[in-house]
């Protein structure tokens, strides 16, 4: 498998490329991870007031109990503290609530910043990158036989710039009718080096 091209200038636009490929996923998973940590400190909030509820429930429904321990009267001033602390549990079940809300929010907010960045990395990078890395070893395997550098020589017939092909050959329609083995070369080495690996003759 060859990773990058034979050609330098080439070669080093690629790994330059996949570096900023990995800087840009890196970056992006750091500055996710800052975001998470600075909404999800904002649950500090619910849980302040899940424990605000809480010990305030506690006290009221402890005064209820104190209170419904008075002769004649207790069970009548007792309720309202009873009811109090009903309404405080609510207090803290909302604490936790909001909590929960902002560890959410937290959540997707880091996953889509990071996860977003990736894919247009995987996108606009990573997949065509492997594009080249198969075309690279597909022509590799083809220029390994003479039949296939006579197909490389047909793509290159079809597929390369026609100022390319007739710099290289010239006539190429009779060179390749004759089988002239210089013109089938010369035009397997234009495929070879659109591909990014290096031309060498049989």
């Amino acid at each position: 498998m060859q990773l990058y091209s034979s050609r330098p200038a080439r070669a080093a636009l690629q790994v330059l490329g996949d570096l900023i490929a990995l800087v840009t996923i890196v970056v992006a998973v750091w500055v996710a991870r800052q975001v998470h940590d600075a909404i999800a400190s904002l649950g500090a909030l619910g849980t302040q007031v899940e424990d605000a509820g809480a010990g305030f429930s506690r006290t009221l429904r402890d005064a209820g109990e104190g209170l419904a321990q008075v002769p004649l009267v207790g069970e009548g001033v007792a309720q309202p503290f009873r009811d109090a602390s009903g309404s405080a549990e609510e207090l803290a079940a909302a604490g936790v609530a909001l909590r929960d809300a902002v560890d959410a929010l937290a959540g997707g907010v880091a996953t889509a910043l990071w996860l977003l960045p990736a894919l247009l990395v995987v996108l606009l990078w990573v997949l065509p990158r492997l594009r080249g890395v198969r075309r690279a070893g597909a022509t590799l395997r083809l220029a390994a036989t003479p039949a296939g550098r006579e197909l490389l020589a047909v793509r290159a017939l079809v597929g390369q710039p026609m100022t390319r092909v007739l710099a290289a050959v010239p006539d190429p329609a009779a060179a390749m009718r004759a089988g002239d083995p210089a013109a089938i070369e010369a035009l397997a080495s234009l495929e070879l080096r659109s591909a990014g690996v290096r031309a060498s003759s049989r």
